[in-house]
């Protein structure tokens, strides 16, 4: 008799192995792009069930052939449900170009870290684009019980960082909100600030359009939601990096 729970984690086959498709297609796009080094990056983040403003979010950016791949900063859900990441994935399947998630808080709520996995992958992965380093890492403390971020891996993931043009690191939660202890907050920036990391890219404080700011020699992002009529765009040069933001 019972038939359905809202609570399910069971992934279809069709929506797994989500990072590794979008890295292959990632991989075809370089290669095209042979002794090219400049390159464009959109940046979306938290969405939550904001779906008429990610459905315009995905029109503009596939009308924008300068795109090479698109960054999600976290929280492509609200209540961490199946149905919600399985609404997202098929809207996002519209997406001309390849596109990289973090897990955001909320997708870490009920069973979502589990369905997060199974349809994505690894939270914590890395890879490297026009010799350019893209690291994504899960910040996430207070959904996951106070469970420690992995702070060895991503140690581990920037160990190399002066081999790469630029390093970016893309994570959740800003080390300055409230899920962070003063400590973390200065271990954080101390990592990004010791490593080089040329920008660090956040999202969860959706309340704004989208805000830069500076610690040292680190520049931070927080993309901002698409409720505010807004999305990010980084534009990364061969000895600078452009950010700007576009209006829906």
């Amino acid at each position: 008799m019972f038939e359905y729970t809202p609570y399910s984690a069971n992934v279809s086959e069709r929506f797994e192995h989500t990072t590794e498709n979008n890295l292959k297609n990632l991989k075809t796009i370089e290669q095209h792009m042979q002794c090219q080094n400049q390159f464009k990056i959109a940046l979306i983040s938290d969405n939550h069930i904001a779906y008429n403003e990610l459905r315009d979010v995905i029109n503009l950016i596939n009308h924008d052939d300068s795109v090479c791949f698109v960054i999600h900063g976290g929280d492509i859900t609200d209540n961490g449900m199946l149905k919600e990441f399985e609404i997202f994935h098929n809207m996002m399947d519209d997406l001309v170009h390849p596109y990289f998630t973090v897990i955001g808080n909320h997708d870490c709520l009920v069973n979502g870290r589990t369905i997060y996995k199974e349809m994505f992958g690894p939270e914590n992965y890395s890879f490297v684009f026009k010799n350019c380093k893209f690291i994504f890492f899960n910040d996430i403390i207070w959904e996951l019980n106070y469970e420690d971020p992995d702070y060895y891996w991503l140690i581990d993931q920037l160990q190399d960082s002066g081999e790469y043009n630029k390093v970016f690191v893309i994570a959740h939660i800003p080390p300055w909100s409230d899920q962070f202890s003063g400590a973390s907050t200065i271990f954080y920036k101390t990592l990004m600030d010791t490593f080089n990391v040329t920008v660090s890219i956040h999202g969860h404080h959706h309340d704004c359009e989208y805000q830069e700011y500076y610690h040292d020699s680190v520049k931070y992002l927080v993309i901002g939601a698409p409720v505010n009529g807004y999305y990010c765009e980084m534009s990364v040069f061969e000895d600078s990096v452009h950010l700007e933001k576009v209006k829906i």
